[in-house]
């Protein structure tokens, strides 16, 4: 037999996590109070895996939504030289596609009309405190409290639940800066998408429909420093020396966006009758395109558990312990390899250079370890 506490779950944060999580929550007959610190917007764009969307589409959101996606079908990776790439084709997975681009603004309002959530968020003093209670778990605000079987934390990689309870924080710093942007181009290239590796920089280029691209530019200090300083004809500039080839006559279309680029991880993604769900239990470089499916997989994962164990309180430990091991070799997994590319890539040594080139060459021409990539990236 459920107890009223049982039955009820403290979220607190209002990006899309926070939001796709309370959705899941309530369809399973969970009562919800959701606090967030900030509802407001952005014009973003997240690349979708095709098990990412998959879900969504279980979930119930509205077809136009889905209508709204743009396809990313093939990916050319290029190395420093530009010279060397790999490409990679979701007809080799047979799959329609490698992910999908959507726009944050319009992913919010899907979820807004499927769910009408967001009428029952509320706001979060900078003030607020957790506590626990034997089989409780305690959000006290300056003049009231609020009980729940357990709080669940997606309130992003600066985590201020994750902080209140001192769960130990590893981070590693980049010394990267991203410069994020929207790029009118004329191109008769469609649903591609550009990736490049270069000396001073990782530059992404994602395909949001015809004739409009999203850029985003990892830079490290010194890049960074220079390209901030520069005016949007200049950025053009130094665009088309590298995607002149693809695109032409392009033009800056959108407020330009920076922010540092670090690696979170944490020590557990709970403790006691807390849970940290999504950027507030991992961050990782925007290069892999993960972060947001990162956070969608752990939702489907906690989804899963609830539906095959039925726990009657998901804030017991057996229950998170179970759900952290499930997610522990996939979050490690997306960790390692973001590190490891950004290390090889980010290496100016003769001899790395020419074993990047040979094992991009290599890459290529192999059918099955490009089939591997492929399904590991769109998982």
């Amino acid at each position: 037999m459920v107890n009223d506490i049982q039955n009820k779950i403290i979220i607190v944060g209002g990006g899309l996590i926070g939001e796709l999580l309370h959705m899941m929550l309530k369809s399973k007959g969970f009562e919800i109070n959701h606090f967030t610190k900030d509802s407001s917007v952005k014009n973003r764009t997240f690349a979708l895996s095709p098990s990412s969307v998959d879900w969504l589409r279980s979930l119930g959101l509205p077809s136009i939504f889905f209508e709204s996606l743009s396809e990313i079908k093939s990916m050319k990776i290029f190395d420093s030289s530009i010279k060397n790439s790999v490409t990679l084709n979701a007809d080799e997975v047979q799959k329609p596609a490698l992910a999908y681009m959507a726009n944050e603004k319009d992913f919010d309002e899907a979820i807004k009309n499927t769910f009408n959530n967001k009428k029952n968020f509320k706001k979060l003093p900078t003030d607020f405190e957790i506590k626990k209670k034997q089989d409780q778990a305690i959000l006290k605000l300056p003049n009231e409290e609020h009980i729940a079987s357990i709080i669940i934390a997606c309130d992003g990689a600066n985590s201020k639940v994750r902080e209140k309870i001192a769960i130990d924080l590893r981070r590693h710093n980049f010394n990267q800066t991203a410069l994020s942007f929207e790029l009118k181009v004329n191109s008769e290239i469609q649903k591609q998408a550009f990736q490049f590796f270069l000396k001073e920089s990782i530059l992404a280029v994602l395909p949001i429909r015809q004739g409009l691209v999203s850029i985003v530019w990892s830079c490290n200090s010194n890049f960074f420093t220079k390209l901030n300083g520069l005016d949007d004809k200049s950025i053009e500039n130094e665009l088309s020396q590298i995607i002149g080839k693809y695109y032409k006559n392009i033009k800056i279309t959108s407020k330009k966006e920076s922010f540092p680029l670090f690696m979170n991880s944490v020590e557990s993604i709970f403790k006691d009758r807390v849970l940290l769900v999504g950027d507030s239990a991992h961050f990782i470089h925007p290069m892999a395109g993960q972060g947001l499916n990162l956070g969608i997989r752990d939702i489907i994962s906690l989804e899963k558990i609830i539906d095959r164990k039925n726990y009657l309180d998901i804030g017991l430990r057996g229950f998170l312990r179970k759900y952290e091991r499930a997610r522990k070799e996939d979050v490690s997994q997306m960790g390692f390899l973001t590190l490891g590319l950004n290390w090889i890539f980010s290496k100016k040594s003769s001899i790395v250079t020419g074993v990047i080139e040979k094992g991009m060459g290599v890459l290529d021409k192999s059918k099955f370890l490009k089939q591997q990539l492929i399904k590991k990236a769109i998982s």
